[in-house]
């Protein structure tokens, strides 16, 4: 497994070199927003709470949590 690997990053960096692609541009701006990144801020300014994620294991407090930030929110 570790031999394929090897070649296709040989086979990668020699094409590169082949092409002329010596330079690897990231985005311009800021980076996006990442899914976590939104249910954490939501989970702050909603329901007031840090540690969303430890919540969360607890499907029956998370649920209730839930219902409760649909209720603020009219949703």
């Amino acid at each position: 497994m570790g031999g394929t690997y090897n070649k296709d990053v040989r086979t990668k960096d020699s094409k590169r070199v082949l092409n002329g692609n010596f330079h690897i541009t990231q985005p311009v701006g800021r980076p996006r927003t990442r899914w976590v990144d939104v249910v954490q801020r939501d989970a702050q300014q909603l329901l007031g709470i840090r540690g969303w994620r430890s919540k969360a294991t607890n499907r029956d407090e998370w649920r209730c949590l839930m219902r409760e930030a649909k209720a603020q929110k009219g949703l």
